[in-house]
């Protein structure tokens, strides 16, 4: 009796060796795609982002006075692509103003330029416009709140 289950436990030994040594293999000359070969680049984003578009309000730090409106592209937890006429430097800090749908209160926080992009097609006014990638760097809790209560709901 114990001879017959010895026997057994070693050829189910021997049979998850095989396999395991055969799931080693077959990972080993596995391809992940076309595009795996072509994809040079490396994502760099930490946080989904949503094609979101929200009204805004923006302006320089230092100057309180101009406020321009415009609307994001996108939006994620930590960033927002925007819309605008101007050319921002990198590590410029804007105020911004977010009219988030359902909410009263507007989402103030302040952001830095991380990257700029001019876009191919003008305006109906025949001015050009710029994607802006803002990263945000100060953002109250009650208004990261809301943009994440925001966020959310797009999911």
């Amino acid at each position: 009796m114990y001879l017959a289950y010895s026997i057994t436990l070693i050829l189910l030994t021997l049979i998850l060796m095989l396999l395991w040594k055969e799931e080693k293999a077959f990972r080993k000359n596995l391809t992940y795609g076309l595009a795996s070969k072509y994809w040079a680049l490396r994502e760099r984003r930490r946080y989904v982002r949503f094609d979101d578009e929200v009204k805004i309000r923006y302006n320089l730090v230092r100057n309180s006075r101009n406020s321009l409106l415009s609307k994001t592209s996108n939006i994620s937890k930590k960033g927002l692509c925007l819309i605008t006429y101007e050319k921002f430097k990198k590590k410029t800090y804007l105020d911004l103003e977010l009219d988030v749908p359902g909410f009263s209160k507007p989402v103030k926080l302040v952001g830095q330029v991380a990257w700029l992009k001019e876009l191919k097609n003008r305006d109906a006014a025949d001015r050009r416009l710029f994607y802006v990638g803002i990263r945000f760097s100060k953002i109250k809790p009650e208004c990261e709140a809301i943009l994440l209560t925001h966020l959310n709901k797009l999911k």
